[in-house]
């Protein structure tokens, strides 16, 4: 009688209205994680403001030029000298127009404890990996989760409507494999077959939601499962 009790069109409603606010959380997660990207990506552009700021100028020239692809940027070799000594550092292109070439005159700025970290006007060392890794790890999760929260609300939107427009009707279902059985109480007593994707209910009581690709199950324990309808007996 409880578990009768607990499958009324409310509490399903309500609970489809949990699933949509649930793939609103996640477009909001992958929303700030966009922000945190944005907020690393305005650190690695601070350091190379400060260094080009702050740091020792020195004259260069450049020794070797590698040009940027579809998917890689380009980069130039640079040799200046730090206390007399000559070294040769690899720089991430940021700017490639005009084209550098080899031999040009090159003004850098180096870091005086650590003179590997430098950068002139259109070209830069690598931040360090700690912080490409963050920015990077943040963009991806931000692209994924915003997709899949774009998605899902559209889904549950969708699903939230059908409910709203066909109602619920209280049934019996009976998993098999991938499809669901719902013998529906109202007459005529017919079966509906409700294809769940990867999605699992278990048997027993359930409300079906909705209608033809936007159809819902609730069981009595509240859980919802989306599914598209298949076939009426």
């Amino acid at each position: 009688m409880d578990s009768q009790r607990s499958l009324g069109a409310a509490t399903a409603t309500a609970a489809v209205r949990r699933a949509l606010l649930r793939s609103v959380a996640l477009f909001a997660a992958g929303v700030l994680l966009f922000a945190a990207a944005g907020l690393t990506d305005s650190t690695i552009e601070e350091r190379r403001a400060k260094l080009l700021t702050e740091g020792v100028r020195v004259s260069g020239v450049v020794v070797a030029v590698v040009d940027r692809t579809r998917h890689t940027a380009g980069s130039i070799d640079v040799r200046f000298a730090v206390d007399g000594q000559d070294r040769v550092r690899t720089l991430t292109l940021l700017v490639p127009d005009p084209p550098i070439r080899v031999d040009d005159p090159i003004t850098l700025a180096y870091d005086p404890a650590d003179p590997e970290r430098l950068a002139s006007a259109r070209a830069g060392t690598d931040p360090p990996l700690a912080l490409s890794a963050a920015h990077l790890g943040t963009t991806m999760a931000a692209v994924g989760l915003t997709a899949a929260g774009v998605i899902l609300i559209a889904r549950w939107w969708r699903r939230l409507l059908a409910t709203r427009r066909h109602g619920w009707r209280p049934g019996t279902a009976t998993a098999d494999a991938a499809l669901v059985h719902v013998c529906l109480d109202v007459a005529p007593h017919s079966e509906v077959r409700i294809d769940t994707g990867r999605s699992r209910t278990h048997n027993g009581r359930v409300l079906l939601g909705g209608a033809g690709g936007a159809v819902v199950l609730v069981g009595a324990d509240g859980r919802v499962v989306p599914g598209r309808e298949l076939a009426r007996g």
